[in-house]
């Protein structure tokens, strides 16, 4: 079945996957387009040409490993020229999705994948906590027994836990009047539990232009869950969420997501999990925040008096907004901000946990490492980027902090961080 969806009655077949397989990767082994992408196709094409151009005839080993190699950056879906409504209806970061929850129905979930799809679980806990586990993070003997229970290699820096959540740290304050509309900002479960600050300065900038603010967070989006291999998990948390974010937007709210990944999931997967009306609805109204600041100002309701200009700001582009074709509306933002923009287009290696893990840390710095060198050769101010996790490995490359572009905003406004 080309281009099964997840809803599918084959999705999870074992036989129909194989042949899709086989079916993509001769195509890609043709084109070899996506090559200096990421580790799957260099492995894909040299497994390919050691069996004479014979797709068909790779081992079980061979294809596991190029499935094991893809981290879901999407970057190959927009790079490829045969991805629907092309007759090859070619998907391969959705194959390698299907690959694996395949693979998890017939070996389990390994338990280093299932941990790490507790985002809620381990956020609200080290919230509670948020001292000791703070502390527990930076120490090399937990870091090692941390690297052997859960694959997170111990190089890899750990965000710090805030001892307050965001959305109850915003919740029951005044808003702005919303003259210019009104949105629910879902925070996502990296923002909720380690990074308040870029909650609390998108509300600021948002309300700085008479958009009146909610903040909600339910659960997850669900992405670590599809991704590891639980499309039940995914599917619940999907529910869940849409469950908390439709009624706002049924009485004319739109939502605002300060995170790539998550913006991505509930725009793009959340229609095919759920194939229901409130999906669609809620997907349809899901903005990523510079995206909707940039709306903002296409409509003139943007305040563009900035009275601390930003000066020269390294941004980098994340992997996942690239794959929602919404433009570079953060390098412009920032650029209205009187910033002198250098854009790092270029993958952190990390896309959820796959980076974080001894079995690919190497790799993942590979793929890195210009953007880690853009970062130590670049004579900016500020360091940016809106992804989470490309901060926390900019910051362990590099030794510089790199915040979301909405805090360069609320700074170049000049707004006091409001905590």
């Amino acid at each position: 079945m080309k281009n099964a969806g997840l809803r599918d009655p084959d999705f999870l077949d074992r036989a129909a996957l194989d042949d899709e397989l086989v079916r993509v990767f001769e195509h890609c082994h043709d084109c070899r387009r996506c090559l200096p992408l990421c580790p799957s196709f260099p492995a894909l094409f040299e497994a390919v040409d050691r069996h004479e151009q014979q797709a068909s005839q790779l081992t079980r080993e061979e294809t596991r490993e190029v499935i094991d190699l893809c981290y879901q950056c999407k970057l190959c879906y927009n790079h490829c020229p045969y991805n629907p409504p092309h007759e090859w209806e070619i998907d391969f970061p959705k194959l390698m999705t299907r690959a694996k929850l395949v693979q998890a129905q017939e070996e389990g979930i390994p338990m280093s994948e299932k941990l790490g799809m507790r985002q809620d679980l381990m956020g609200k806990v080290s919230c509670l906590t948020s001292a000791l586990t703070n502390a527990a993070f930076r120490n090399r003997a937990v870091r090692s027994l941390m690297e052997r229970g859960t694959g997170i290699d111990r190089r890899w820096i750990m965000p710090s836990y805030g001892r307050r959540r965001a959305s109850k740290e915003l919740a029951g304050r005044a808003t702005a009047s919303g003259e210019n509309g009104r949105v629910v900002l879902f925070t996502t479960c990296f923002v909720e539990y380690s990074e308040a600050e870029t909650a609390r300065a998108a509300v600021q900038v948002l309300e700085h232009s008479g958009v009146a603010v909610e903040v909600v967070y339910d659960r997850c989006c669900g992405a670590p869950f599809l991704h590891g291999g639980d499309l039940a998990g995914a599917r619940g948390n999907a529910e869940k969420v849409v469950a908390s974010l439709a009624p706002a937007v049924r009485s004319g709210a739109q939502v605002v997501v300060p995170g790539p990944t998550c913006s991505y999931q509930i725009k793009r997967e959340y229609p095919e999990l759920l194939a229901s009306e409130d999906a669609e609805l809620v997907a349809g109204n899901t903005f990523d925040v510079g995206e909707y600041l940039f709306k903002l100002g296409a409509n003139r309701q943007l305040d563009r008096d900035f009275p601390h200009p930003l000066g020269r700001v390294a941004y980098h582009l994340p992997c996942h907004l690239k794959a929602q074709n919404i433009g570079f509306r953060s390098r412009q933002l920032l650029t209205l901000a009187g910033g002198e923009v250098e854009m790092l287009d270029h993958c952190s290696g990390v896309d959820g946990t796959w980076g974080m893990k001894t079995k690919w840390y190497p790799q993942s710095l590979k793929i890195a490492d210009k953007l880690l060198e853009g970062v130590r050769q670049s004579d900016a101010r500020h360091v940016a980027t809106d992804c989470p996790l490309a901060a926390l490995r900019i910051e362990e490359g590099t030794g510089r902090r790199a915040v979301h572009p909405v805090v360069l905003l609320r700074d170049a406004y000049g707004l006091a961080e409001d905590k």
